[in-house]
């Protein structure tokens, strides 16, 4: 089909033309279906031709991906490696060593794929990423975690704000307070609307958004006070806004998903080292250490 005609294809291997015409041949008894129409000396690909032809060509370049692969570490000693993180994460933590990191391993191959906790799940059970750093609230099968942050949520409020009096806010001082949340795409939406639930305390939202750096801008508008995640608020354009511990406290933990049955690579295991040390330096606070 690339080559155009048995004879070209028969060039472009490097054998003779019968060769071609007899592997072709076989080739479609054991499908049971034609590949080409003949007709005057000429060959015209079937519709199952072009169907099967993705396939295989899907295959190819998987073959094709693996000699490069093999080729890599044969040379250097490192292959690929492929990372799922959070955006809240990328932006707190990974963002900032990663020019280290690269520089450290010039030959290393990055993926860095961006999305959320649950669409890096996916991506880890389909071994599209080695390794995934992200949330940790819920237990999934097949997915182990390696333990590397804890944060509480805060809330956020404008200069001047009536609850800037209090040292901490319970849930019940946010009744029929205009609140800006994250969208219901976000765990974090559930949770606070599970604390409201529970305290029996009315929800006023007034706006959400998939962006902490929104979120700030529409508090610093006037348009509402916020629940969120402290590992956020550094990223996020903070300013002059007041934040203030919430009550009960709304617990974040963040750390490394990856398969439970797998190993990792060395690269991979390089990476973790690389963020322990990252948060030892710039995050000792927030950072759980080594169990």
């Amino acid at each position: 089909m690339e080559a155009g005609s048995v004879s070209a294809a028969a060039r472009y291997l490097g054998v003779s033309q019968p060769a071609v015409s007899r592997l072709l041949k076989q080739f479609e008894g054991e499908l049971g279906f034609s590949l080409f129409h003949r007709a005057k000396g000429k060959l015209t690909p079937t519709p199952e031709a072009h169907r099967l032809s993705i396939d295989v060509g899907n295959a190819l370049d998987g073959i094709d991906r693996v000699r490069r692969s093999a080729e890599d570490v044969r040379r250097h000693g490192v292959g690929q490696l492929r990372v799922g993180v959070t955006p809240m994460l990328y932006d707190a933590v990974l963002h900032r060593l990663l020019h280290g990191f690269l520089r450290e391993h010039p030959h290393l191959v990055l993926t860095l794929e961006t999305g959320l906790t649950e669409m890096m799940v996916d991506w880890l059970l389909r071994d599209q990423v080695e390794l995934a750093f992200a949330s940790m609230l819920e237990n999934r099968p097949g997915i182990e975690a390696i333990p590397l942050i804890e944060t509480h949520s805060v809330v956020l409020m404008p200069p001047g704000h009536a609850l800037t009096a209090k040292r901490s806010i319970g849930v019940e001082d946010l009744a029929e307070v205009p609140l800006i949340t994250m969208t219901r795409r976000y765990p974090s939406r559930h949770r606070i609307e599970q604390m409201f639930r529970r305290a029996g305390v009315p929800m006023r939202l007034r706006a959400e958004t998939n962006l902490s750096g929104t979120i700030c801008d529409l508090v610093r508008m006037g348009h509402g006070v916020a629940i969120l995640n402290g590992l956020s608020l550094d990223g996020a354009g903070r300013g002059d806004l007041e934040a203030r511990p919430l009550t009960p406290r709304l617990v974040n933990r963040y750390g490394v998903l990856h398969l439970a049955d797998r190993g990792f690579s060395r690269p991979a295991q390089q990476l973790i080292t690389a963020i322990r040390a990252q948060l030892v330096q710039a995050m000792g606070n927030v950072y759980l250490g080594e169990s």
